[in-house]
């Protein structure tokens, strides 16, 4: 019986040694890498999805042109298609584009959301942006796109890129 012993001991050490070879093996190669270990120091972490619903979008509209009630226009607009309108004014910031879209990290994903919505306006991403999405209308502003043109336009511009100095967490 004693030889039956070793040889059973000796098994299941075999067997405790190969586990834990595996076990440091999967530790080591472990591919699930957690969010911000792909970011670069002094990078500023974005979410980039989920993209918000518009009724939990607040935004600013300026109107930039000598058009008077553009804001107003613009901004009951915005409130149809469900957005939070929570400041309407002017300003005597001059574009040259339908709309410029200012946001910055907190809000990135609904920055660019919102910017679907005026057909060739620009977007305007600033790392030191802390107040709301602010949208500054310029003299070629018709109208706010339709819910469906907008989702057709973010649709075919693919996937959002993290723009330089950020990094993408989930």
């Amino acid at each position: 019986m004693r030889i039956a012993r070793i040889r059973a001991l000796t098994v299941l050490c075999a067997l405790a040694l190969v586990a834990g070879l595996i076990t440091v093996w999967a530790i080591r190669n472990d591919s699930q890498l957690s969010a911000s270990s792909d970011c670069e120091p002094g990078a500023v972490e974005i979410k980039t999805a989920p993209i918000p619903d518009p009724s939990e979008i607040e935004v600013v509209v300026l109107n930039g042109t000598d058009r008077t009630g553009l804001g107003e226009q613009a901004a009951a607009q915005l409130e149809d298609r469900g957005f939070i309108v929570t400041d309407v004014g002017d300003t005597d910031e001059k574009v040259d584009e339908p709309a410029v879209v200012f946001f910055g990290p907190a809000q990135f994903a609904a920055g660019v959301h919102v910017h679907a919505y005026f057909l060739g306006g620009r977007q305007e991403f600033s790392l030191d942006w802390d107040k709301p999405i602010t949208i500054i209308l310029g003299d070629e502003f018709a109208e706010v796109r339709s819910t469906s043109d907008a989702r057709q336009s973010f649709a075919q511009s693919g996937s959002i890129e993290a723009p330089e100095g950020t990094c993408t967490v989930e």
